[in-house]
């Protein structure tokens, strides 16, 4: 299993290689450390585990493997991070064809996933927010889905940090117009009207039922678009079904998120060896690149079986 999904992830890293402008000074290529950090979040092991030639494969090790403190200063810089996020551009593509970049689903889902560490964790960067029916401490995946292999937009954050904030800013990285433009389904704790004022901005209509449905607006500002949310979902389904239909879409980020945490590799509790904040980004990162190669994966062998 890991080393089909090796192979899928290969090829997507010697494609951005290509193009890639290497720093002169550096003693190994960024794909090499992108090859490796990869390498050990797919085992689930941490990156000294992928440093040692060993626990390679002769067919896919590479020449030479660089030393954990160097894979420990290449990986705080922002190139690495540009390198994955190109490698999830390539990997975003239609797994039939092989083209690259996926397009933006006119119906997108926004969510939060709690990244809780134990309650005696003394990680700086880890804060106390709201976990998974209770409150914890740790980290939070914020993401934008609307059926690509590979998030719209995602950002990792303390666990303290707003939802509402984390989605208005993955919107506006989104961009506006007609080609990226839609519906954007949420749950209860995205209502607020200066949200939904920000969504239309960049050409969204934010979707998400009240707390206290068919009940009064109160006196403070409401968006207009907020009611015509309000309007969408709590119409009576026998005159108009729309928005009840649509928002049921919303469920699907749930199955994206499990199948994220339950799939092998996949993204789990975080690990001991993964505590500060670029090391949690660099982590999930790494896990979701994994999951857009599971997810090309079964759609080639689907689109397989379906011509058979």
């Amino acid at each position: 299993m890991e080393l089909e999904r090796w192979a899928e992830l290969s090829p997507a890293i010697s494609a951005v290689a290509v193009d890639w402008k290497q720093c002169p000074q550096d003693r190994h290529s960024t794909a090499l450390v992108v090859r490796v950090h990869l390498w050990a979040a797919l085992h689930d092991r941490p990156v000294c585990w992928a440093c040692e030639r060993r626990n390679w494969p002769a067919a896919v090790r590479p020449g030479e493997l660089p030393s954990q403190s160097a894979m420990s200063r290449r990986t705080r810089r922002e190139d690495f991070m540009q390198f994955l996020g190109r490698v999830g551009k390539r990997l975003d593509g239609k797994p039939a064809a092989g083209l690259v970049g996926g397009a933006l689903g006119l119906v997108k889902v926004v969510d939060g996933k709690p990244l809780e560490l134990p309650n005696h964790s003394t990680d700086p960067d880890a804060a106390w927010g709201r976990g998974v029916g209770r409150t914890a401490v740790g980290y939070k995946l914020h993401a934008v889905f609307s059926g690509n292999p590979m998030p719209d937009a995602f950002a990792v954050t303390s666990l303290d940090v707003s939802e509402k904030k984390m989605a208005a800013r993955m919107v506006g990285r989104l961009g506006g117009g007609r080609a990226t433009g839609g519906y954007l389904l949420a749950d209860g704790h995205y209502d607020a009207s200066w949200l939904y004022d920000y969504c239309h901005y960049h050409n969204h209509q934010l979707l998400c039922p009240r707390a206290r449905p068919g009940t009064g607006l109160g006196h403070h500002y409401v968006s207009p678009h907020r009611l015509r949310a309000i309007d969408l979902l709590e119409m009576p389904a026998s005159l108009n079904p729309f928005g009840s239909d649509l928002h049921d879409m919303r469920s699907g980020i749930e199955r994206d998120f499990a199948q994220l945490v339950c799939c092998g590799g996949g993204l789990a509790a975080l690990p001991s060896w993964v505590r500060r904040t670029w090391r949690v980004r660099n982590w999930v990162m790494s896990k979701l690149l994994i999951n857009a190669a599971r997810i090309r994966i079964n759609r080639r062998k689907g689109l397989k079986d379906a011509a058979a």
